[in-house]
């Protein structure tokens, strides 16, 4: 049988046989994290906060998307009971009706934020 052939890697930590130019090392540090511009901090609170949202939506989504649809169906039902009555703007609200239902099941299906 052969042996394994074991390779004996030097115990110095190659940066230290390495000799920087002292100008560049002082030229390259870095002075700590750097402030934040304004609008990136609103913009990552924002987006933790519309984060927070999803997931609360998400989280309650069978009960709002079974409560949703029942919502929507009643809508279009009352507008075709009351079509015939001018005084009435069901189909107004049965049509808004549906887009915010299809607003909120298109904000939880393809919406993925980055904070999660």
């Amino acid at each position: 049988m052969k042996s394994a052939k074991i390779v004996q890697f030097p115990r110095r930590h190659r940066a230290d046989s390495i000799t920087i130019d002292p100008v560049w090392r002082a030229s390259n540090v870095s002075h700590g994290p750097k402030q934040a511009h304004r609008s990136a901090r609103w913009k990552m609170t924002l987006g933790r906060a519309v984060g927070s949202v999803w997931l609360l939506i998400g989280l309650l989504w069978p009960l709002l998307n079974w409560m949703g649809a029942l919502d929507v169906l009643f809508q279009w039902a009352s507008a075709f009971y009351y079509s015939n009555n001018p005084d009435s703007h069901a189909t107004l609200r049965a049509v808004l009706h549906t887009a915010g239902y299809f607003l909120l099941s298109a904000f939880v299906y393809l919406y993925r934020p980055k904070v999660f």
